[in-house]
């Protein structure tokens, strides 16, 4: 395996002493000698260009003045600065050196932006001036080289066999590009750019390598290092996903400082489970859906446990996922916190539907605690404990909702279809005689959206920022179960919001914009709000991140395959954006470097303290491109609120959900002269590509009598997980005209293919 970072620290570092190949976004102060004034011997000045945001220097006020000089090691045509983490309100004086030449190129405080820009000028050297009031944090120094010819990739890299692209926002159309290993110049793949958007969907390398890509314009650009694997996106985000979940827990997963009032939930930082979690996170759906679309993925195994769990009621075996257990911890805070909520109810709900699959680790007591609890209260109208941002309603959830949430993403249309499909299913499986009232509450709401909601309007999509899947994942979920007893006209309804999105996606970044002459959301009040600011430009990391479940669950139902393929474009297209490929050039994460394997350039700045205090947590999605700088501003910086959210990592994680299983593909071949079957899985499990791992399937006799079958990887870092299965291998009798069907994935994520014995 290939070094990524040393890669990119040595690969481009004789090209970019020449300044003419210079890697996308490089920052050329890291690790460079520098020299500080007053020198102080545990105040070092390499901890301002070491690039760990653990290695803290100060400048003080006692200094007549804090300079700062760091040697570039080359002579660069330089344009702007980041000082990431400084904490300074004073001002800046900042100056270039080129051999005897020395030029001001900034004297102020901090823009909002964060980012200082300036016109280019040639440097060898930089110097920062600082005289603060107080002992100030300075951050890590940042400097970047003007760019010609940028060029936005995924910094982690791509899926083999799937959906790859690029921007080249300067590129004109018909100029050429190759792909080359990180550390080579052969040629691998030729390609051209078109729209300012490059295709090497076509290039799927065996295993696992670094690439790069360089456009060959009138000026050349080279992109950061990327990996191209198998499942190399959900690799990466797996672990995130769940650390973050970990790491957010209200009492850092100690329990016994919960002691909720009607006012409060108890949570320090506010919140219910999770810091700054709101009625509408919809944690529980998240992380069930999430274990649901790849369950083995989440084995013990596979990922060992972190977190601590203090203070619940139940303890739960020894190999019970970590993901299994923040379900359990959330159901548990939820049934001691009495909570009324409408959409805390549809949380409970998720969890008595998905019992019998979370059954082998949770006692039965906890399912039978929350069914009689949320059967009791589904129809009381009481939703006081607890919420935030909310708008008033009734918490009778047999109710039809006309009403719809704002930018905040507190109450997205169709909400309460899934729970009440779920319900009306556990309703049937408890022998309940009003089951039908769920389904009919399910029905009625489903086709108020039909009839009433209407997808041009982009309050009703992207208008909902994070939680706009929750609409289409319902109205998908309804369609995909029952497709027999659907309103009529859904079908058409989600082909009508696949063609509203697809439109508004038609730009060198794939991205689907709030409009056709509007980027990001631009306010989360109400558009009759008379204080409501059309101009706008909202953080949207969680919509973005979420995006993939509206999409692929059109692709689900959809049968139109140029629509399809579109859909799965801007499906990874926002994916791509929230790594990397975007105007900004940079991760969504702050400590993206750390927490996301093979990110280059997190994002420009993190929110300090707030309600989630999440300075420590991993896996945050803490800012998204601001309206200023689509289509492509490299000046543009981050202006505007920029603060991570739990409900912003949810929708992240149902995206994954959803992502996990469009790309699960079960196929099973009889071949009756060796009385074998040849049973073939395609699914996002080789998340050690050094090793040959397995998965773990179903397979059932006529509908019952299940048993499992393991597969083995094809060989190491494969895209497929195959068995050779010799009938008399089950541990039953197989006869003429009995049906195998072989299943991976749970309840609605499940996949299945069948065979009849001839």
């Amino acid at each position: 395996m290939i070094n990524r970072k040393l890669t990119v620290c040595f690969l481009f570092a004789g090209l970019l002493f020449f300044n003419k190949l210079a890697a996308q976004m490089l920052n050329l102060a890291k690790g460079k000698p520098v020299s500080v004034t007053p020198k102080i011997s545990d105040n070092p000045g390499e901890h301002f260009v070491d690039g760990e945001d653990a290695t803290l220097f100060y400048a003080y006020p006692t200094a007549p003045i804090n300079r700062i000089e760091v040697d570039l090691q080359g002579t660069f045509n330089i344009d702007r600065i980041l000082l990431r983490g400084f904490k300074g309100t004073d001002t800046l004086r900042i100056f270039t050196i080129n051999v005897s030449e020395k030029k001001e190129v900034f004297v102020n405080v901090l823009p909002a932006k964060k980012l200082i820009t300036f016109t280019p000028v040639t440097a060898s050297k930089l110097v920062v001036e600082y005289k603060p009031k107080n002992n100030t944090v300075m951050g890590e120094l940042e400097v970047f080289a003007h760019e010609r010819q940028p060029v936005m990739v995924n910094q982690s890299g791509y899926n083999t066999g799937a959906v790859k692209r690029f921007t080249a926002p300067l590129a004109a159309n018909g100029t050429p590009f190759v792909i080359a290993k990180a550390d080579e110049d052969k040629m691998l793949f030729e390609g051209v750019i078109k729209n300012k958007i490059g295709d090497f969907t076509a290039f799927n390398p065996e295993g696992s390598s670094s690439y790069k890509i360089i456009v060959k314009g009138q000026d050349v650009g080279v992109s950061f290092p990327f990996t191209i694997a198998p499942y190399l996106i959900e690799r990466v985000s797996y672990k995130p996903a769940i650390q973050f979940m970990i790491d957010d827990r209200c009492w850092y997963g100690n329990t016994n400082s919960f002691k909720p009032t009607v006012q409060d939930a108890g949570c320090p930082f506010l919140g219910i489970a999770w810091r700054d979690s709101h009625q509408f996170s919809f944690e529980l759906q998240a992380l069930i859906n999430l274990y649901f679309s790849n369950p083995d993925a989440f084995s013990v195994d596979r990922m060992p446990i972190e977190g601590q769990y203090i203070g619940l009621r139940k303890r739960l075996p020894e190999n019970t996922p970590e993901i299994v257990r923040l379900i359990y911890y959330a159901v548990d805070i939820y049934l001691r916190g009495k909570v009324n909520h409408t959409l805390l109810k549809e949380q409970l709900a998720y969890f008595l539907y998905a019992y019998p699959y979370l059954s082998e680790y949770i006692p039965r007591e906890v399912y039978e605690e929350a069914r009689d609890y949320v059967f009791a209260i589904w129809e009381t109208a009481d939703n006081n404990r607890w919420r935030w941002h909310d708008i008033e309603h009734s918490a009778n959830l047999f109710q039809t909702y006309t009403i719809m949430g704002t930018g905040k993403g507190q109450f997205p249309p169709g909400h309460s279809i899934v729970p009440n499909l779920m319900l009306f299913e556990v309703a049937k499986r408890e022998g309940r005689r009003d089951a039908i009232r769920y389904w009919d509450a399910a029905m009625k709401q489903t086709q108020w959206i039909v009839d009433n909601v209407d997808w041009k309007d982009p309050a009703t999509t992207k208008g909902q920022r994070m939680n706009e899947y929750v609409t289409m994942q319902s109205l998908g979920y309804f369609l995909k179960q029952y497709p027999d007893k659907a309103p009529k006209k859904l079908l058409e309804k989600i082909r009508l919001w696949a063609e509203v999105a697809i439109s508004r996606s038609d730009n060198m970044w794939d991205f689907r914009k709030y409009k056709e002459d509007k980027w990001v959301i631009p306010d989360i009040k109400s558009a009759n709000d008379p204080t409501f600011n059309p101009n706008g430009s909202f953080n949207e990391p969680g919509n973005i991140a979420g995006f993939p479940v509206a999409a692929l669950v059109a692709k689900q139902v959809l049968t139109d395959e140029k629509l399809n393929k579109r859909l799965e474009e801007i499906a990874v297209g926002q994916i791509d954006n929230v790594f990397g490929r975007n105007p900004a050039g940079r991760h969504y994460s702050y400590d993206a470097c750390t927490d996301f394997e093979g990110a280059d350039l997190g994002w420009f700045q993190e929110y300090e303290g707030g309600a989630g205090m999440l300075q420590t947590v991993r896996g945050v999605l803490d800012g998204s491109p601001k309206e200023d700088v689509y289509p492509y501003d490299s000046y543009g910086g981050d202006p505007g609120h920029t603060e991570g959210w739990v409900t912003f990592n949810t929708a992240w994680m149902e995206g994954i959900a959803y992502r996990n299983y469009d790309l699960t593909k079960l196929s099973v071949v009889g071949e009756s002269k060796n009385k074998e079957l040849l049973v073939q899985l395609a699914v996002p499990l080789n998340l050690n590509p050094l090793v040959q791992e397995r998965a773990e399937i179903r397979v059932t006799k006529n509908g019952k009598d299940e048993t499992t079958l393991v597969l083995e990887e094809e060989e190491t870092d494969a895209l497929y997980f195959k068995k050779r299965l010799k009938l008399e291998e089950l541990p039953y009798q197989i006869k003429k005209g009995d049906v195998l069907t072989f299943s991976y994935g749970l309840a609605h994520f499940s996949k299945e293919a069948a065979i009849t014995i001839d």
